[in-house]
């Protein structure tokens, strides 16, 4: 399952707020093909972020969402500077995006299973604290996506 590349992974940006981050998402996605529009990809996160927070612990959260639009499942990462105020399970600020977009046509199966598959990585202290660590997209794409591989194959 090719659900992440190199072009999906923006390391060390300047976001300010949810807003910025939702666009940058959706940029990322259109610009790479994954989806057709943007402002609905942003309307879909936010309407998500609405029903329930996605912030996690440790400063991750995983913003998702499903729409037409989307033409394929894909994850896309944004790794923030300083921390986002994301009303997180821990109160903690989040810097650590991982967004899953989901074409409406696989709402249930690939959402669920790749919703799993993240949010099981992100339980382990011992990922979260890997994950901080890396210092490069090149760094995030390797762990990330081995994660992925290995759970979804």
């Amino acid at each position: 399952m090719d659900l992440l590349n190199k072009q999906l992974i923006k390391y060390n940006s300047q976001l300010t707020n949810k807003e910025e981050v939702f666009n940058e998402i959706a940029s990322l996605a259109v610009k790479q093909g994954i989806a057709a529009n943007k402002k609905r990809v942003v309307k879909g996160l936010i309407k998500r972020e609405k029903e329930s927070t996605t912030g996690f612990f440790d400063g991750f959260a995983i913003p998702h969402t499903k729409d037409k639009t989307i033409n394929k499942a894909s994850v896309v990462i944004i790794v923030n500077e300083k921390g986002l105020e994301w009303e997180s399970m821990d109160g903690k600020p989040a810097r650590f995006f991982i967004s899953l977009l989901i074409p409406e046509k696989e709402a249930g199966s690939t959402h669920l299973n790749l919703l799993a598959t993240v949010s099981k990585m992100l339980v382990s202290d011992e990922a979260r604290a890997e994950l901080l660590q890396l210092d490069s997209a090149d760094q995030v794409f390797d762990y990330i996506n081995g994660h992925l591989e290995e759970a979804l194959n």
